[in-house]
This record gives structure tokens, sequence and C-alpha cells, in this order.
């Protein structure tokens, strides 16, 4: 019995694996994929590939909440008022300097960056970025920490 079960179960498994795509895969079955954020490797603009980028992917009515580097992130789409809406808080025992958020949409639009500001251990900040006549399926969106320049 045991032989039997074993190649119906690696089948299966494999047919699952191939109808979930990690975030970053492009086409078909990676819209609306969620997983808690961490940083991007380096690649394509667009494709989770700036560094610090998680490529997580969001539908419009979700909330995104990712990580990175001692700053945690909140944010939704507010579609009635064509905006993003969350938050930044330092989660880490010291301050950070220049933090920012960016958005991508599914059309290659980029919102932001926002202003760069520097976040005292323990201080949260609420984030806004205008979305106004946008259509989208998909949002993704990243802390940046650093110059302007990385």
């Amino acid at each position: 019995m045991k032989k039997v079960l074993m190649p119906v179960f690696l089948i299966l498994a494999l047919a699952a694996c191939d109808n979930f795509r990690s975030p970053t895969d492009v086409g078909e079955g990676a819209e609306g994929s969620h997983s808690e954020g961490g940083e991007g490797g380096e690649g394509g603009e667009g494709s989770g590939g700036e560094l610090g980028e998680s490529g997580n992917r969001y539908n419009p009515g979700d909330t995104a909440y990712e990580s990175r580097s001692g700053v945690d992130l909140v944010m939704s789409h507010y579609g009635p008022g064509d905006r993003f809406e969350g938050s930044i808080t330092n989660m880490s025992g010291s301050a950070i300097s220049n933090v920012r958020v960016e958005i991508h949409l599914s059309n290659g639009t980029e919102l932001g960056p926002t202003p760069n500001v520097t976040l005292a251990a323990g201080e949260m900040l609420d984030v806004e970025l205008d979305a106004a006549g946008e259509t989208f399926a998909w949002w993704s969106v990243h802390v940046e920490i650093g110059s302007s320049g990385s």
C-alpha cells in the first residue's frame, strides 16, 4: 500500500508546486501573493529587484505588512480617495535615518518615494502616497533606508 501512495503523493505535490509561484515570478499565479517582507536581491526594476524590495504583490484591497532593517511598514490602498495610507515604525533601539517608502503599481507607475525622514527608536510615522487616476491590478511596496542614491 505504501508503494502505491508514495508516487501519488509525489505527483500531487509536484502539481501543487506548479500552481504556486514565488512573489517575484512574473505572469499568472503571482498576483496576490503574500509573505512577510524581507530584503530582495538585485535585479531589474519592477521585478522586486531593487535592493531592499521584497517583490511581494498585493491586490488593491489588501494590507501589506513588511519589515526591513528594523523598520516595520503597514500600507493599504483606499480606493475612494485613490491613495495609499499606512505607517512606518522604528522597531530598533536607535534612530534610523533616511527612511522612505515607495510603491510600484502593476501599470508601471512608481509612487514616491516619500521624503527622507529620521525615525527615533520606537517612533511611528504616518505615510500617505497619492494614487489618483491610477488603474492597477496589483501593487508592491517597500521601505528604503540610506542615502537617496542607494
